[in-house]
């Protein structure tokens, strides 16, 4: 997709806007406004300006989550941040695949189909952790990951509750559901052929809704394992998932096609 300047300026403009409301809404702070500035226009010009609106449904989606609860994630030890506002480390560990997705299908390493499947598996996966962590550490008896008759603490490393299984569950289906639904409407690509109702490939739903779900257990497992020993931080560990279950999204896609 060629951008005249003016629509490169138009798509800077939305992405500061999205950036300044989630900094004035105190979403994010200075770092992360940044950062997210920088995701959703590299996300804006080299994907495409849909994005964006992919991009800002997740934020919001993620600011409501953290504050759900606030006072008592509070009183537990277990929230974000003292304020809720999440830093340049949280924007990178969720936003740079997304970005990278776009990147690699503005230098025409990707197709229409593998685009659309990579960038909603990133942030279903995105979204799925982030659901299950906000609202699965405020579960009485979470069991850890790796050894379910093990029950811990809640907030701990790889530790799942089935209030956060159902959470990251449905947060993954919900945005794979939207992301599709703004292509559709938008008609994203330029000249794809969608397919009607009842003719419709649902693996362009499926597939990213179920990564985002598996790669959120992937995160608890890394969690459990290379968090707690040290080898990776949190910002770490949500990389690699997301980066994991994106890649994986391109290998199945690649094999239902054949």
């Amino acid at each position: 997709m060629e951008l005249v300047p003016f629509q490169i300026a138009l798509i800077a403009l939305a992405s500061g806007l999205i950036a300044g409301v989630a900094y004035k809404a105190r979403v994010l702070d200075l770092v992360g406004t940044i950062l997210a500035f920088l995701i959703c226009f590299i996300s804006g010009t080299m994907g495409h300006w849909s994005w964006l609106l992919i991009l800002l449904i997740f934020v919001g989606g993620s600011f409501l989550a953290t504050r759900f609860g606030f006072h008592y994630k509070l009183q537990l030890g277990v929230e974000e941040s003292e304020d809720g506002m999440r830093g340049g480390a949280n924007v990178l560990s969720n936003g740079t695949i997304p970005a990278l997705v776009a990147m690699t299908y503005g230098v025409g390493w990707l197709d229409d189909e593998q685009a659309l499947v990579a960038f909603t598996t990133a942030l279903a996966v995105a979204a799925a952790d982030t659901l299950a962590s906000e609202i699965g550490v405020l579960a009485p008896a979470p069991v850890l990951i790796i050894n379910p008759s093990t029950r811990v603490a809640p907030g701990t490393d790889g530790g799942i509750s089935a209030i956060g299984s159902l959470a990251a569950a449905l947060s993954a289906l919900s945005m794979s559901m939207i992301s599709l639904a703004v292509f559709v409407i938008i008609g994203w690509p330029d000249g794809f052929e969608w397919k009607q109702a009842g003719n419709f490939d649902f693996i362009l739903l499926l597939l990213p809704a179920g990564l985002g779900f598996v790669g959120c257990q992937l995160d608890s497992i890394l969690g459990a394992t290379a968090e707690k020993r040290g080898w990776l931080g949190n910002a770490g560990v949500n990389f690699v998932a997301i980066g994991v279950s994106a890649l994986i999204s391109l290998q199945l896609l690649e094999f239902l096609r054949n």
